[in-house]
């Protein structure tokens, strides 16, 4: 395993100096309440900006897939109608797909993503007067990790930031690793705890379904807990909007005792949903059922 790892960071390396993101490279796209499902592609300009139906008066949520991704795939086919639906706001999906289609691809360029996805909200910043207290970012992979980066090269403070099932390989010791300092709250969710996501705790607060490393429904299939994380986050902005049951999380004392199912303190933090958390912080988990609805309330 030790071996396996080095090779991926020597390689990740290797993409650092024979590979970078060009301005087209990562693209924008503006879904609203207007255009649903046909997004609008936006620039980080000011023309751009004023000629797409995006409204300074809304909230705006970003959205960061990981490699192998697109702005079609299925994260933001979960996640970009769970908002608009329950919510009026807009959101810019970001496609980096150019420089992520392989992972240690996306890994090197994490850094620069995050750059360039903060310009964007920068230019909202200063040119419109946006308020960054508006603004929340939700990744998936290592688009988790770009969440963090993004946050922290806004002129602004985010309130809120959501890392779902931020990647494992390549970030043990990698100077960008998403921490609690990124946001108001860092928000975490690990579905695939040491074997695709990040295992320890690396926000304000962490909740590790079913122990973090399976899901139910998915035996060992990491790649179906891998999309558990946000397939549970959509059904987390379903449940704020019409009142369904929500993923109410138990405060654990440690990390193992969240891998292990061994927690038993109290049940006051409920995982995603519409509402920005503001002091949130501990360890904890919850079960979910093996069919939708997954939340158990």
């Amino acid at each position: 395993m030790f071996v396996a790892k080095c090779a991926l960071v020597l390689c990740a390396a290797a993409a650092v100096s024979g590979f970078g993101l060009s301005p087209t490279d990562c693209e924008f796209h503006l879904y609203t309440r207007t255009n649903p499902t046909i997004s609008q592609p936006i620039f980080p300009s000011v023309d751009s900006i004023l000629q797409s139906f995006f409204l300074p008066s809304r909230r705006t949520i970003i959205t960061i897939h990981s490699n192998g991704e697109s702005v079609s795939g299925n994260f933001n086919a979960f996640v970009v109608p769970a908002h608009l639906n329950n919510e009026d706001v807009n959101v810019i999906a970001v496609d980096w797909s150019r420089g992520s289609f392989l992972y240690s691809i996306g890994l090197a360029n994490a850094p620069q993503a995050g750059e360039m996805i903060a310009e964007i909200i920068n230019v909202l910043i200063v040119n419109f007067g946006y308020n960054p207290s508006l603004v929340r970012i939700v990744g998936v992979g290592l688009g988790g990790h770009i969440a963090g980066l993004v946050a922290r090269h806004i002129n602004g403070n985010v309130p809120h930031v959501i890392a779902l099932d931020p990647s494992f390989h390549g970030w043990t010791h990698h100077p960008d690793l998403l921490n609690a300092d990124d946001a108001g709250v860092v928000e975490v969710l690990h579905t695939t705890s040491g074997i695709l996501g990040y295992d320890y705790p690396v926000g304000d607060i962490d909740f590790y379904p079913n122990g973090g490393t399976f899901q139910n429904g998915c035996a060992t299939d990491s790649s179906c807990s891998h999309i558990y994380s946000y397939v549970f986050y959509a059904e987390s902005l379903n449940a704020a909007g019409t009142g369904g049951a929500q993923f109410v999380g138990t405060a654990c004392d440690s990390y193992e005792d969240a891998i292990a199912m061994a927690c038993n303190g109290e049940r006051d933090a409920t995982f995603g949903g519409l509402a920005v958390k503001t002091s949130e912080s501990g360890i904890y988990t919850f079960a979910t059922n093996f069919a939708q609805p997954f939340a158990q309330g």
